[in-house]
């Protein structure tokens, strides 16, 4: 039964964030993004943790259940990913939380821990509408072309900062422009270059756009007709954009710009077969519909 649980609910978990799920092929071959929650949120993480920590049975059991509760979020702040003051938050909420479970049977327990997680879920969601209209208006403003997308990753823990990158189509300049950077949406009280995804993979250089809010990395231009004909002509390429968001193509590689820094960091990069070998194509592919139609498509 836990395991058929952990499989049911793996999938609307992971719509919640910026992987996407494709679950409903072939009545429907769209992918669904949620762009709200961190893909390991130290918040769920912690109050799930302690509900099946205090569920555990004998007190090793229990006290190997509650180690990774406290050295996950403690290593995270150490390295910088999470901020202290997330830390302190979550110890303070954790603390009472915990000393309350101890003493619940453990469907109550169970129930409890639950109805905390889809509250967080629920305001993460929330926050990510806010943050998605935000992005829109700061990466919309001066564009030639069309904003066909916006991808959105909350840094863990801190529901002000958001990774952000931004898909432009230019059709009359034969390009698309992928813009990625870090978003505040409070920029007075948490500098979008304090957030943690702009000192882990921003740079000095960032420039500042939209009052602050966004703190701009990357502007990367792309031919447009090139992946038209590599969607046409290749089918490695073709199969791969089945799962590409953010399509770039440098030194003969396409990687998506959701995954890493560099694109020798990327574990989506694939190099581009010339024509022979590209034409012993993959085996078993679906007709999934791509989530870059809208680029390839004039």
């Amino acid at each position: 039964m836990l395991i058929a649980l952990a499989l049911a609910s793996h999938i609307p978990l992971d719509a919640l964030n910026s992987y996407g799920v494709h679950p409903f092929y072939p009545l429907d071959s769209s992918w669904y993004y949620g762009d709200a929650v961190f893909i390991f949120e130290p918040w769920l993480w912690m109050v799930l943790g302690i509900a099946a920590a205090w569920s555990s049975r004998g007190r090793s059991a229990k006290l190997a259940a509650a180690l990774p509760i406290l050295v996950f979020p403690v290593t995270m702040a150490w390295m910088g990913i999470i901020p202290l003051e997330a830390l302190v938050s979550q110890a303070i909420v954790g603390v009472p939380f915990a000393w309350m479970a101890s003493g619940m049977s453990g469907r109550a327990r169970a129930a409890v821990a639950l109805t905390l997680s889809m509250l967080i879920i629920g305001s993460s969601i929330a926050t990510s509408r806010v943050a998605h209209a935000m992005a829109v208006n700061a990466l919309g403003t001066g564009v030639r072309g069309r904003l066909v997308d916006v991808v959105l990753t909350p840094n863990p823990s801190s529901p002000l900062c958001w990774a952000v990158i931004g898909i432009e189509l230019d059709e009359r300049g034969g390009e698309y422009v992928l813009r990625r950077g870090t978003m505040s949406l409070a920029p007075h009280w948490k500098p979008a270059t304090s957030c943690a995804s702009h000192r882990f993979f921003g740079r000095r250089d960032a420039r500042l756009i939209a009052g602050g809010h966004i703190a701009l990395t990357d502007e990367i231009r792309q031919p447009l007709q090139r992946l038209r004909d590599l969607a046409q002509a290749d089918c490695w390429t073709r199969a791969w954009l089945q799962f590409g968001r953010a399509p770039a193509i440098a030194d003969d590689v396409i990687f998506d710009l959701r995954f890493a820094e560099r694109m020798n960091q990327n574990f989506s990069r694939m190099r581009l077969k010339p024509q022979p070998a590209a034409a012993r194509c993959a085996p078993n592919l679906t007709q999934w519909r791509v989530p870059r139609a809208d680029l390839l498509s004039e």
